[in-house]
């Protein structure tokens, strides 16, 4: 049985065998395509057959190049996003490039404006004065002080007037050879003669320290003196030229029980921001005081003539 069984044919059958050849068939297809090509480039015959194939083919297109389209945006974004980056790093940098000019420009205006300003107190003065600049604070919390800048050329002497742009800031009490100590108005220990440019009345002002305005000391209670006054140096001691600017009357306080006035001023100068500083020469030496003795025959001669 096995040995008859007839052995099946290895290959397919031929399905083309029967009909056309295939050399007719390509003929009649491609003489139908070019009949249906002029047909529909004369007529527009098959126009609404492609808007129908396009319509129904038109998502399956979108869904095709979602992917590719997604890519192109993911790409972009990080193109984007790189270029922002650079673009930021480059105008922060330009940033901090034009706040360091303004700063600058900035703190040469305002240098301009304190020299404008010592410049004009110094016009003022009828004593000659040596420019300075302020180098740091002093070290005790408790005094008023710091030091300033001085040339090899400068001849400062302890005693000597200190003043900015709008008043007196204080003394030179020590001189050294390449910085002198200012003491300020402010201080504890510092008393300047003053007479107030209304009227003339002398008094003194003294320090009190930090965050203390200086005061008026023993003025009298029915002193013609009024919160506004402008107290100017008096030179009477002999240290201070006279008319430099020193303090305004802020506050007065009279009581019945007391014979004196309590006068607080406000200093014009900058004690606590002044950077640059004009050094006043000090004025010419008074005569000295008499001895009790010289005073004494003096008035006896004047009692016998």
């Amino acid at each position: 049985m096995i040995g008859n069984v007839t052995s099946l044919p290895k290959e397919p059958p031929r399905f083309f065998n029967r009909g056309p050849s295939a050399l007719a068939r390509l003929t009649f297809f491609g003489v139908a395509s070019f009949a249906l090509m002029f047909v529909d480039a004369k007529f527009q015959t098959l126009e609404a057959v492609r808007k129908g194939i396009a319509t129904v083919v038109y998502p399956i297109q979108q869904l095709a190049l979602l992917p590719g389209a997604a890519i192109a945006s993911a790409g972009e974004f990080f193109e984007s996003r790189a270029a922002l980056r650079e673009e930021n790093a480059v105008l922060k940098k330009q940033l901090l490039d034009n706040a360091q000019v303004e700063q600058a420009s900035r703190a040469a205006q305002l240098d301009a404006q304190r020299w404008r300003a010592i410049a004009g107190a110094s016009q003022t003065l009828t004593v000659k004065s040596q420019p300075s600049r302020v180098l740091y604070l002093g070290r005790d919390p408790y005094s008023q002080k710091f030091f300033i800048e001085r040339g090899g050329s400068q001849s400062f002497e302890a005693g000597a007037a200190v003043i900015d742009g709008l008043g007196l800031l204080g003394q030179l009490t020590r001189v050294h050879p390449l910085l002198a100590e200012v003491t300020l108005i402010t201080d504890k220990e510092a008393v300047v003669p003053i007479r107030i440019e209304r009227n003339g009345i002398r008094a003194i002002m003294r320090g009190r320290g930090a965050r203390q305005v200086p005061e008026l000391s023993f003025v009298a209670g029915n002193a013609d003196i009024v919160e506004g006054d402008i107290a100017l140096t008096s030179s009477i001691d002999g240290l201070f030229p006279a008319n430099v600017r020193v303090c305004r009357v802020s506050k007065i306080v009279r009581e019945r029980e007391n014979d004196f006035a309590k006068i607080e001023c406000l200093p014009f100068a900058g004690v606590t921001s002044a950077d640059d500083v004009l050094v006043l020469d000090r004025p010419t030496p008074l005569p000295p005081r008499p001895t009790e003795e010289v005073a004494g025959k003096t008035s006896v001669k004047r009692k016998g003539s």
